[in-house]
């Protein structure tokens, strides 16, 4: 195995620093969670399997070509890679990717139930409309083939019975799609909790809102 090329070490130190920070976040326990970037010409750099993203170095992360196919690195690409891919196939636009496993979210993905997004002008503007996937097996050639077809241009993919995906043209675009949707399940956790129900926003103040995201983040 070699050791990653100088020129990818600026996005292998920031995939080490979202690591991280999804560790602290307890957004990923034990070896859970994986984060991947792609470059733009087409090389996907990503955590190495079956570790902590507490601990992670740059020098750990793992470099493929867009088919997964390894380039360098001192470990191995992490098992669930085929869904990253996936989503990049799907959404030329993404740049990096985000799996996870917040408790908030994962307690929603565990039942039947999703989130109301119109409630929160914040959730529906960095979030849009979610992806729900029933349980597939993680990392299987089903889930990637299932990911490409339904995940186009929808950032935020609810794994039923396993986690989060988010996408973005931006590592910071993904974290952020992954911290306001396990921000906006607790929220509604806490709704819930009370016995009560959240309002959903009106279809005018839905309809600027969506306009306000198109003109944001296009």
């Amino acid at each position: 195995m070699n050791t990653i090329p100088e020129r990818y070490t600026q996005s292998a130190k920031q995939l080490a620093t979202f690591s991280n920070l999804l560790y602290q976040k307890g957004f990923a326990d034990a070896n859970g969670g994986n984060l991947s970037v792609k470059t733009d010409e087409d090389i996907v750099i990503t955590t190495p399997t079956l570790e902590s993203k507490g601990s992670l170095e740059y020098g750990d992360m793992v470099i493929t070509d867009i088919n997964g196919r390894y380039l360098y690195g001192l470990k191995s690409a992490s098992s669930e890679l085929s869904s990253h891919l996936a989503v990049y196939r799907a959404n030329p636009k993404a740049r990096a990717v985000i799996h996870s496993h917040p408790p908030y979210v994962c307690s929603y993905a565990y039942t039947k139930s999703t989130p109301l997004i119109e409630a929160s002008p914040e959730t529906l503007i960095w979030t849009g409309e979610i992806c729900d996937i029933t349980f597939i097996m993680p990392g299987s050639p089903e889930l990637a083939k299932k990911l490409e077809q339904e995940c186009i241009n929808r950032h935020v993919i609810l794994l039923r019975n396993h986690g989060l995906i988010t996408w973005g043209e931006s590592l910071r675009d993904a974290w952020w799609r992954t911290e306001v949707f396990e921000h906006h399940c607790k929220i509604c956790h806490l709704i819930s909790t009370r016995g009560d129900i959240p309002v959903k926003l009106d279809e005018e103040g839905i309809k600027r809102l969506n306009k306000l995201r198109d003109d944001l983040l296009k």
